[in-house]
């Protein structure tokens, strides 16, 4: 009889679920001569909003977006192409609703559908990637007062709701439309402010100066406010950042042994990733928890610094053993995955096709790197294993080996890594299979490669290619990139 009734009870709580969703359909549109063609978006998971867990969608053969989905709570949704990641479009969307964007020639946005004068107002408010881009001004003045940044942040806060509230008054919006909102400004506001005490908060604690009381103190009214573990702002798109460095500053300022030195030391061993998930569960719980955890191992993931770090793997196995049933782990698997083909690859030799520069430790200038090539066309690359723009350009590698090849051009590669990162160097050549000539670089060949790169102002800006004729001469000191050349462009 006890059996029947957990079956009864849980057969109800299924149909409750399933009477609960709805669905809701969104139609986004861009100009007939874009060239965007994939819409990628940030799936709703759990009412929760994070930019990581995203799928994309295919224009249509009407030359529209049009995503369909089943939503149980109100949510936010984040679209953006790749042609242009930075131009962003955020919905707060509701069951049972449908919803139209237009997107125009100058990334101008016209959205139709409920609340739709709610929509188009919230497009305009600041919708950063990262929280920190909206507070340079206050960051550059070193006059201001946190006091004065802290009524600045509210009235603008003010100032945005006032609007929305006029908009209720006139009923354009809906009450639970104007509640949503509401919500997201208390998420970003907070997220905003909070970052600017931590920056102020920080930049005297790297310079060995004791903590000011006052920032911490105003640090704590925030998130006494505003916890991070309130799940109502899980939605908003700011929450991610908000809790991240809720745990991973906030929460190690007010410890009685935060040193550092301390951190710098976790960084360097590798041990960081893991230690800030630990002291999560000290701060966080539920949903809040589950998230944080989830958005950690992901945004660590992607990060060029520590994208195959063996730890991760042993962090999203715990994960996965704390919440077996969760919806953010399909999003986290295919990261995992690489980093240990990555691990398994590393442990093989190097290919015959791999060469290092002998006594590469000893070169320092450009002119003794070429040398041994004279009388080789040679195309170089100059790089590092934490530049994303770099990495990204070797997805192009077999169509550019076999360019090179046409063309009878040698290849070198140019490291500007540090020797801490030695070996990181040496993995990523064996990860990505770049066969040609290694070096990598002394302080005295990275500052001479600066002075090539820019005489007046010395310094170096990655990626960075250079074509070299047969007599050792540059021939093109900003030669195109390798996805360039395999596109058609000419090599020089």
């Amino acid at each position: 009889m006890k059996i029947v009734k957990q079956f009864l009870r849980a057969l109800l709580f299924l149909i409750i679920m399933g009477c609960n969703r709805q669905n809701i359909v969104i139609t986004v549109e861009f100009p007939e001569q874009s060239e965007v063609n994939t819409l990628i978006y940030s799936v709703p998971i759990s009412g929760t909003s994070y930019f990581g867990f995203s799928d994309t969608l295919k224009r249509s053969e009407t030359g529209k977006f049009e995503l369909k989905m089943k939503i149980t709570q109100s949510s936010s949704i984040i679209f953006w192409s790749e042609v242009s990641p930075r131009n962003r479009v955020t919905l707060l969307v509701e069951p049972g609703n449908n919803y139209q964007v237009s997107i125009g020639g100058e990334e101008s946005v016209q959205i139709t559908g409920a609340n739709e004068k709610g929509q188009m107002l919230y497009a305009t408010l600041p919708n950063p990637p990262f929280i920190e881009m909206e507070l340079r001004n206050w960051l550059r003045d070193t006059t201001v007062s946190i006091n004065f940044v802290h009524h600045q942040i509210n009235e603008l806060k003010q100032a945005d709701l006032s609007k929305f509230k006029e908009l209720l008054n006139n009923k354009e919006i809906t009450k639970s439309f104007f509640d949503l909102v509401q919500k997201d400004r208390n998420c970003y506001y907070a997220s905003l402010e909070a970052r600017y005490l931590l920056v102020k908060t920080f930049e005297p604690v790297r310079r060995g100066v004791k903590i000011d009381d006052e920032l911490l103190e105003n640090l704590k009214k925030i998130y006494d406010q505003y916890s991070p573990n309130d799940k109502r702002l899980l939605f908003s798109p700011f929450w991610s950042e908000y809790a991240t460095n809720y745990v991973e500053n906030y929460t190690q300022f007010i410890q009685e042994d935060f040193n550092v030195q301390k951190i710098q030391d976790l960084a360097q061993s590798g041990a960081i990733y893991t230690y800030f998930s630990n002291e999560a569960k000290k701060y966080l719980s539920g949903k809040a928890l589950e998230l944080y955890q989830a958005r950690h191992i992901h945004f660590t993931c992607i990060q060029p610094r520590s994208s195959f770090e063996k730890g991760l793997i042993s962090l999203f196995e715990q994960f996965e053993k704390d919440y077996p049933r969760s919806e953010y782990a399909k999003y986290l698997k295919p990261h995992i995955d690489k980093i240990i083909e990555h691990h398994q690859i590393i442990e093989q030799p190097f290919d015959q096709a791999i060469l290092f520069m002998e006594n590469y430790e000893n070169i320092n200038t450009l002119a003794e790197a070429i040398r041994p090539l004279q009388g080789k066309k040679i195309y170089i690359d100059v790089w590092a294993t934490w530049c994303g723009p770099c990495i990204d350009e070797f997805a192009h590698n077999e169509a550019f080996k076999k360019l090179l090849t046409e063309n009878d051009i040698q290849q070198l590669y140019i490291s500007i890594d540090r020797d801490d990162d030695d070996q990181k160097w040496k993995n990523a050549i064996k990860q990505y299979h770049l066969t040609g000539i290694h070096i990598r670089t002394n302080n005295e060949f990275h500052s001479n490669l600066a002075k090539i790169f820019s005489v007046e102002n010395p310094h170096l800006a990655i990626p960075w290619y250079i074509m070299i004729d047969e007599n050792g001469k540059i021939i093109e000191e900003r030669a195109k990139r390798p996805s360039q050349l395999v596109a058609g462009e000419k090599l020089w």
